[in-house]
């Protein structure tokens, strides 16, 4: 009779090898940029709450991984992938949770793993009705960003976010939830960001860095569209992630012409589709 297949946690001095496994996956959504982007944040605080888990001990052979964040919110965050064609181990190691529904949320992934989590979803969530939202991932290349220019409206400054616009982001945010300012906050306080301020020091337009690596977030208030400033907010952030060495990513809802508008006319363009699961 098999052993059953079960969860092993990853010890933190291995990380950044399985990071560096998924080096040509600089573009994936739960590729290079998330793994490296919790590395990061658990050097900055080592007490949170972020697992790195592998099937049965074995992650080298394939890349297979599981990853959980905790940040207070509502439902735990759940990132996974895996550098092999089959989706057999990633799904048997998505099996392994036995209360998936209950605490744990699906984070921004690419098609190619979306078999898998709506085989999760159909075979282990069986009271929540959800639904996957799809939207365009797009990217941009450095040589475009080197030519961006980013010059501010009269009687605005850009300046790095405060812990304290999280209220504000978190109030105006479509897609917030219960205790979701944590993951605001979380944005706020460990990835590179972006605020658009008026002469009363008010912030009026924003952008972050979602775990995934990709913008998110972007907000203009009513009172201050039309004045370029979502255009100015990507093209800026997009320089500092490109500074950073990363790739420049952003997902858009399929729905929202506006944006998928603006981001073309930057310059992204449409490499795949990532999914939420709502």
């Amino acid at each position: 009779m098999p052993e059953e297949d079960s969860l092993v946690e990853i010890p933190r001095s291995d990380w950044a090898e399985l990071r560096d496994l998924y080096v040509q996956r600089d573009t994936d959504p739960q590729g290079y940029p998330c793994i490296n982007n919790f590395i990061q944040w658990v050097e900055k605080d080592p007490e949170l709450k972020v697992k790195f888990l592998s099937l049965n001990g074995d992650w080298q052979s394939d890349g297979t991984f599981v990853l959980t964040v905790d940040l207070g919110t509502a439902y735990k965050h759940l990132y996974f992938n895996t550098l092999s064609d089959n989706l057999d181990r990633a799904t048997k190691a998505l099996e392994c949770f036995k209360s998936i529904e209950n605490e744990y949320v699906f984070f921004g992934f690419c098609s190619r793993l979306k078999p898998v989590v709506e085989h999760i979803t159909k075979k282990y969530y069986t009271t929540k009705k959800i639904k996957i939202v799809e939207t365009f991932w797009y990217t941009v290349s450095k040589d475009l960003i080197d030519t961006f220019t980013t010059e501010v409206p009269s009687g605005i400054t850009l300046l790095n976010l405060a812990l304290e616009d999280a209220e504000t982001i978190n109030e105006i945010w479509p897609h917030r939830g219960p205790n979701s300012i944590k993951f605001v906050r979380s944005l706020i306080k460990f990835n590179v960001n972006l605020g658009a301020y008026d002469d009363n020091g008010k912030l009026v337009a924003w952008c972050l860095r979602l775990p995934i690596g990709s913008l998110g977030l972007l907000q203009v208030l009513e009172s201050h569209k039309r004045l370029g400033l979502g255009s100015l907010l990507v093209k800026s952030m997009a320089k500092k992630i490109s500074a950073l060495g990363d790739q420049v990513t952003a997902p858009v809802v399929n729905k929202n012409t506006a944006s998928k508008s603006m981001f073309e006319k930057i310059g992204f363009h449409k490499i795949d589709s990532s999914y939420w699961v709502e």
